[in-house]
């Protein structure tokens, strides 16, 4: 199979230019990809060729080139694709790797972490051209059937699996208050997945919409909010920690400071831009392996997510950690190129190359742990592991924040399954988000001008169609 097509580029620059692209081969033998009649991309088989139906820009797309992954590119993950005889829809699960494939699955794929594969390309973030195209290559195993579903409220898929999977991560408990910071798009996602966590679970608790805009309190009051707060108004503003969990989905620093001001137990950043955040240099790939940071506690060593099956056997201690003894676990140490040995001997040849949990003492420790190299996206521990904090805070918001005893957590992608398991079984929320959510729509060819809007503060939910 031959296609050729003309589509948008996104640059470094943060603009868009068009350039020519070739795909040729099928899905049991592979695909060459071509751009400019040169060499771009080599997959083997088991990608499906589909044709680019619609597209949402979020905010990783605004931000795409901030992000450690090659440019120019043809970006766009929020995609709804049809077969190319037009008969049926699908949405696209993002990220490619071994078990969407259908490959025999590598040893993070075999540990359940499916989107975690350092093999990984991501549709329209790595590499792998997205929905700003009019055809895209799609793992075989990661497209799934839509048509039960309205179009506008499938192009919702993505962000809002990716919202779910916060709530999963960082489940409120009963009679507990939680706030989401910064409620445009991703926020305003999780405002509905909160609400229709609390009536899939029996729970009861109340969520607090956070936001400088009031029509964005109104459209979340609607999506399930049970109040809403003007941080514009500084009478109105808590002056201090008042809720139990805090979303934070600005992806700004002085978001995720002002977090840290207003949460007792636990913050969950959802989105960052790329850029330093307290000190950390790193906060972007923390969200990206879905880590967490915690105080040192003896309870703390067993941390995991509630939905996994495995023990922290293997913990690393940073070179700063003295005088602390862990019984029953391997405890290893060293400097950077020792650890990295020990990652790559045979004790690791059958598991997860990484430690299963660190412990660190500084600001630049975490970051070692987190990102290692710069050449590489390895961290030394696991995806969904954890970093121990235990050492002196130095005045930094984010480590006084852990010391007294709060918790970081992040997450990433969602399932795609369960997202739409909960859009089909609550069909008024899927109702009121493409409702309430999504204010533009553009067809592909003002792709630059959909941009635009979509960057403008008072746009919600900017959708782009291919003809």
């Amino acid at each position: 199979m031959n296609i050729q097509f003309q589509a948008f580029e996104y640059t470094s620059q943060g603009d868009f230019q068009t350039a020519k692209y070739e795909y040729q081969g099928d899905v049991s033998t592979g695909w060459e990809i071509f751009r400019n009649a040169e060499h771009y991309l080599v997959l083997g088989k088991g990608y499906q060729l589909l044709k680019s139906k619609i597209c949402g820009i979020c905010a990783t797309d605004i931000d795409r080139r901030f992000l450690p992954y090659p440019l120019p590119q043809i970006i766009g993950h929020e995609v709804v694709a049809q077969s190319l005889d037009e008969r049926q829809r699908f949405v696209v699960e993002i990220n490619d790797t071994p078990y969407y494939r259908g490959e025999n699955p590598d040893v993070f794929c075999s540990a359940g972490l499916y989107t975690h594969s350092p093999n990984r390309m991501v549709l329209g973030i790595d590499r792998l051209p997205g929905g700003f195209g009019p055809y895209i290559l799609a793992p075989q195993h990661a497209v799934i059937p839509v048509d039960d579903i309205e179009e506008c409220t499938a192009v919702l898929t993505e962000p809002f699996a990716a919202a779910l999977q916060a709530v999963i991560a960082s489940p409120p408990g009963n009679d507990s208050m939680v706030a989401v910071l910064g409620p445009r798009r991703l926020g305003s996602l999780l405002i509905a997945a909160l609400n229709a966590y609390r009536k899939m679970s029996g729970k009861h608790y109340i969520i607090y919409a956070l936001s400088r805009h009031r029509d964005i309190l109104d459209t979340c009051l609607k999506l399930g909010a049970d109040k809403g707060i003007d941080l514009s108004n500084a009478s109105a503003t808590p002056a201090q920690a008042e809720f139990d969990i805090v979303y934070d989905t600005t992806g700004t620093v002085s978001g995720f400071e002002q977090a840290l001001k207003l949460a007792t137990q636990e913050i969950h950043l959802k989105s960052t831009n790329g850029q330093p955040m307290c000190g950390l240099n790193n906060l972007t790939a923390f969200v990206v392996d879905e880590l967490a940071l915690l105080p040192y506690k003896q309870d703390h060593l067993d941390f995991m997510w509630a939905n996994e099956n495995r023990k922290n056997e293997r913990i690393y201690l940073s070179p700063g950690i003295h005088g602390v003894e862990i019984e029953g676990k391997a405890v290893y140490r060293g400097d950077l190129q020792r650890v990295e040995e020990i990652l790559n001997s045979e004790e690791f040849r059958t598991r997860l190359p990484r430690f299963d949990l660190a412990v660190a003492s500084t600001l630049e420790e975490i970051d070692r742990v987190i990102r290692p190299r710069k050449e590489h996206e390895n961290a030394l521990i696991r995806p969904r592991g954890a970093i121990l904090f235990r050492g002196d805070p130095h005045d930094n918001p984010l480590l006084n924040f852990i010391a007294r005893g709060g918790v970081l957590r992040s997450s990433r992608c969602g399932d795609f399954h369960v997202a739409l398991e909960v859009l089909k079984d609550q069909r008024k929320l899927a109702d009121d988000l493409r409702f309430y959510l999504i204010s533009h729509l553009f067809p592909i060819s003002e792709l630059k001008t959909a941009f635009a809007c979509a960057q403008d503060k008072k746009s919600y939910k900017v959708i782009v169609k291919h003809t």
